[in-house]
């Protein structure tokens, strides 16, 4: 055999190969080589710990599905920075990485059955209020995730949350500290206002021709009128195809005898179990004997709840007499699932070792899914055939639709042969606010080259889902500058708003100086024809006067109560009000009951105990000894 290695060693395609080695090392060291069969690639090691290239792509692509899943009907994947999109996953898998070595540091931990349990109660994967297996299976299949990922993913939320939780609740506040902010919370305003509205000043507003062009002539970047295209585009939508659909009985026939099966799948069982578990306190052999001793007294007709109530040592299940609830294959651990559907109804097993410790398992119930009938279920078959055959209609004519217009100098080819019309636009630009034109892929594609100079007709574009169309450019325009006859009247009211604010501004001031010289604010309101009215003992919460005005009002120094200082501002729109603050009250605590005091305390201190929570990570990550690595992939 040596011999044979030797012999085939010295041919010519051997030395090719020791060659290519020989340049691979030259060019890229040693790690070229090891470094490919070492392990898998990391993004970054977080001291000494590595974070798996694998884990984070795949924490990318959740990321991303998420996002997207946020747009809804206006998802576009190019709208995503695909470089930020990695940076902020990778510094979230780092962070993440150091408090999960900080929670090991420091022995925090959530036992498997607890994280199961949770798992079983969690809403989204109950059907009809239990627990469906095959639901749970299947919203993990689409998000991407295996159960045990799933499971190892909430086990390390459980675990943190354990950390922040005790480092938030640890947090507390003063008495007098919840008393000062008693009093500014609660604190009460009194001032009086008057608003001057731009608006009734607008009529009487004149703005002259020579006016308008002039801020023409200083403001003709505004007026450009962008490039544009004059188009003419088919549309297929699934939903108009639908009245073309027709279901046959025989098919909802066969549909039905091949459903049936599904409602003869796998049953559900309730048990309960005792656990006695193995640690650093109970080896293997106590921990059998405690179990078979429990399981002695089951056998002698001790009831089995009580029991589990007594003796087992699973927190989640032992105040409920050991009850785990119902469920499916592929929840519990292998053993364990094994013995439980082994068993007859009311039946015990036998001492069970799982990585838990021992179990004494017993099915309380089972439960096998019902076949309902045909009647029952004919209007959720015919839906399902009719949608497929909707969908499968939709796809022969998308495909048929895109491979004549790709052929074709234009559409009418494809409007005969599918029965749809030619519709047309005009002024098509990318400030477009037609609901088909206005839709991101058409306007990245709007202006192409091989669009408006080669006159081709676009690529098959689905808009959304059920939605496709195919365009053409008929006719291009340049960007240009719009007549000043086109644009006069929108300059002219926009000058006649603008001067408006400027008289309720000038309006307002005067109103204040004749305030400030000793007239009285209701006097000159009157006189001017405002509204000055007067507000007693308003609360910064108030919801009845415009935010804005209440922001205002608690953000002037309380040295404005003499009475001397007045204040004017515009206000959202142009309209312009002038204020004067009369009175400050500061909160009482004591006009509050201890249940209010107790709450505020405990929404402080959870304040206090975030920031002080924030401030840790920053110094666990401060203290982290980080290295990224620099990959694309």
């Amino acid at each position: 055999m040596l011999q044979n290695i030797r012999k085939n060693s010295q041919g010519t395609a051997a030395k090719m190969i020791v060659g290519l080695i020989v340049v691979v090392f030259a060019l890229f060291g040693v790690e070229s080589i090891v470094g490919g069969i070492g392990g898998e690639p990391e993004v970054a090691t977080v001291n000494g710990e590595e974070v798996l290239q694998s884990d984070f792509l795949r924490a990318v692509e959740g990321k991303r599905r998420q996002i997207l899943s946020q747009m809804g009907d206006a998802a576009d994947p190019d709208l995503i920075d695909e470089g930020l999109l990695r940076s902020s996953v990778l510094e979230g898998m780092i962070n993440e990485e150091i408090l999960i070595q900080d929670s090991e540091e420091k022995e925090l931990f959530i036992s498997e059955m607890a994280v199961d349990d949770y798992i079983r109660n969690i809403e989204q994967f109950q059907v009809d209020g239990q627990f469906s297996n095959e639901r749970m299976q299947s919203l993990l299949r689409n998000a991407g995730l295996t159960l045990q990922a799933y499971r190892d993913s909430l086990k390390s939320q459980f675990v943190l949350g354990q950390a922040r939780s005790g480092l938030i609740a640890s947090a507390f506040v003063l008495n007098s500290e919840r008393d000062e902010i008693i009093a500014l919370d609660r604190q009460t305003r009194s001032f009086g206002m008057a608003t001057v509205f731009k608006s009734d000043y607008l009529k009487s507003i004149a703005v002259t021709d020579d006016e308008v062009a002039d801020y023409f002539e200083l403001n003709k970047a505004d007026y450009k009128k962008p490039e544009n295209v004059e188009v003419s585009y088919i549309e297929l939508k699934r939903i108009d195809l639908e009245s073309q659909i027709e279901v046959l009985e025989k098919d909802l026939l066969n549909l039905y005898e091949n459903e049936k099966s599904d409602f003869q799948g796998e049953e559900q069982r309730a048990a309960s179990h005792i656990l006695i578990k193995i640690d650093d306190e109970t080896d293997d052999a106590k921990a059998l004997e405690k179990i078979s001793e429990i399981q002695a007294k089951s056998e002698s007709g001790i009831k089995f709840s009580e029991l589990a109530e007594t003796y087992s040592e699973d927190e989640g299940s032992s105040q409920n007499g050991g009850s785990l609830g119902l469920s499916g294959k592929g929840v519990y651990v292998a053993d364990f699932e094994n013995a439980l559907f082994a068993l007859e109804s009311g039946q015990v097993s036998q001492p069970i070792k799982t990585e838990f410790g021992y179990h004494l398992i017993k099915l309380d119930q089972v439960e096998a899914n019902s076949i309902p009938s045909f009647d029952e279920m004919r209007g959720m078959l015919s839906s399902r055939i009719s949608n497929q055959k909707v969908d499968a209609l939709y796809a022969q004519l998308t495909e048929r639709l895109a491979d004549i217009t790709y052929s074709s100098s234009d559409l009418s080819e494809a409007s005969e042969a599918l029965g749809l019309n030619v519709e047309s636009l005009v002024g098509v630009s990318s400030e477009s606010t037609h609901p088909l034109f206005s839709n991101r892929k058409i306007q990245k594609v709007l202006f192409l080259d091989d669009l408006v100079v080669e006159k081709h007709n676009s690529e098959l574009i689905e808009v959304a889902d059920g939605h496709a169309v195919v365009f053409r450019v008929e006719a291009y325009q340049e960007e240009s500058l719009q007549d000043l006859d086109a644009v006069k009247e929108r300059i002219r009211n926009k000058l006649k708003i603008a001067k408006s604010s400027d008289y309720a501004k000038s309006v307002g001031e005067t109103f204040i100086e004749r305030v400030k010289s000793g007239e009285s604010a209701l006097e000159v309101s009157d006189n001017m024809g405002l509204n000055w009215q007067e507000y007693n003992a308003i609360r910064r919460d108030n919801i009845m006067l415009n935010r804005e005005v209440i922001t205002r009002i608690f953000t002037l120094p309380g040295a404005m109560v003499d009475g001397a200082d007045w204040q004017g501002y515009e206000v959202l729109g142009g309209d312009y009000a002038v204020v004067q603050l009369t009175k400050v009250t500061d909160g009482d605590a004591s006009d509050i009951t201890a249940l209010e005091k107790s709450s505020i305390s405990n929404m402080i201190g959870d304040t206090f105990g975030a920031g002080d929570y924030q401030a840790y990570q920053r110094v666990a990550l401060d203290s982290a000894e980080i290295e990224r690595r620099n990959r694309d992939n």
